[in-house]
């Protein structure tokens, strides 16, 4: 097959690189269309996947981000130009909304089938607006396939924009398919823990904004202290939001570490009993899968990304992002039955190898092209 990935931001994430190489692996030749934001920075971590097997444009201006068929029209006319759409088999849009519109319209001008992925800004931002309900049935509709990466979110999905007589020929088109973990952590795979450390080591890793909720995850350390067991918690990462970064630094619970290599963040990870990150909202979230591989359960949020993956209290607990009390009671049946969740964190963090992630896309893909 010849594919075509079109993204926004292939230069800020590894999975597509990730995907594309196993593809290849597999006898097929995928390119990328990477459509930004003139001026968009590439960070050095990323400069290497920057070569001749993605096509990097600056299609359009921060601006037009308000004006939404008009920047899908630049996007258009930017792949247009750089490509010929009918040398390839299958194109693979990676958000429904931000690159979906074109894709669209691509496969109405040239009928190349494609595939359309529905990731948490479809979700939780786009189609918080009536009129991309609309858009998004018309983009779906016309798909050859559609890609959730959880349950939860192709549940919610389908709630948003079809009625239960619709739904049945949309599931037909539908698979659910996890993003894979970067080779390192399936080749460092950590050992069952037995229990809980005295104090209670609490670990959150990310790009740490208002998103990622820290003022709840503190008042739960808090609450885990004044009732005991004592506990703290460790954030790594790089803190992009002043607010989030004084309410972390003014806190005695709390230690804050920046960023670091995979090499340096598997001793924080093998360190700590507990990782607990709920978002307010997530596509998917590798952190929880990487927290697996060294036997670390995980508390996620409930209706987001991660959740559906793995049935609720098998690696962890889905919890409502702002209910402190609840994710206070996550964290202590976590540690009531610590060896056995651990365990099967272990157990179960091979699902999200490249290898096997590669083989169920490539049926996808084949599936999309004949139907």
């Amino acid at each position: 097959m010849r594919i075509l990935y079109v993204c926004t931001y292939y230069h800020r994430a590894m999975i597509f690189r990730d995907s594309m190489n196993y593809l290849e692996d597999r006898g097929h030749s995928v390119l990328a269309f990477n459509a930004v934001a003139k001026g968009a920075k590439i960070d050095d971590k990323y400069r290497s996947i920057m070569d001749e097997k993605v096509i990097h444009r600056e299609c359009f201006n921060k601006y037009d981000r308000f004006l939404f068929r008009w920047k899908q029209r630049k996007i258009e006319k930017a792949i247009e130009a750089s490509v010929s759409l009918k040398d390839f088999d299958l194109i693979h849009c990676h958000t429904l909304f931000n690159g979906g519109w074109t894709t669209y319209r691509l496969h109405q001008k040239y009928g190349v089938p494609y595939v359309v992925s529905v990731r948490n800004t479809d979700l939780n931002v786009f189609l918080r607006i009536p009129t991309f309900k609309s858009i998004a049935k018309k983009i779906v509709d016309r798909a050859a396939g559609v890609l959730f990466l959880s349950e939860a979110y192709r549940e919610k999905f389908l709630q948003i924009c079809y009625s239960e007589s619709e739904r049945e020929s949309v599931l037909k088109k539908c698979d659910v398919i996890p993003n894979g973990l970067e080779p390192f952590w399936l080749e460092n795979i950590g050992t069952v823990r037995e229990k809980v450390h005295e104090p209670l080591a609490l670990l959150c890793v990310g790009k740490i904004d208002k998103n990622k909720n820290m003022g709840t995850v503190i008042r739960v350390t808090e609450q885990l202290n004044e009732k005991g067991p004592a506990a703290h918690l460790t954030v790594i990462g790089q803190v992009v939001d002043d607010s989030v970064k004084a309410m972390l630094d003014g806190s005695r619970l709390v230690t804050v570490v920046p960023y670091l290599t995979k090499e340096e963040l598997i001793r924080y990870y093998r360190d700590a009993d507990i990782f607990i990150m709920p978002s307010f909202s997530e596509s998917f979230g590798r952190v929880y899968a990487e927290a697996m591989t060294q036997g670390m359960p995980v508390i996620y949020t409930r209706g987001q990304g991660f959740d559906g993956t793995f049935r609720d209290g098998s690696v962890g607990y889905s919890v409502k992002a702002d209910d402190a009390d609840e994710i206070e009671r996550a964290v202590r049946s976590i540690a009531a039955n610590y060896r056995e969740i651990s365990e099967s964190c272990i157990d179960n963090c091979r699902i999200f190898n490249w290898k096997d992630i590669s083989e169920r896309l490539e049926r996808l893909y084949l599936r999309s092209i004949a139907g």
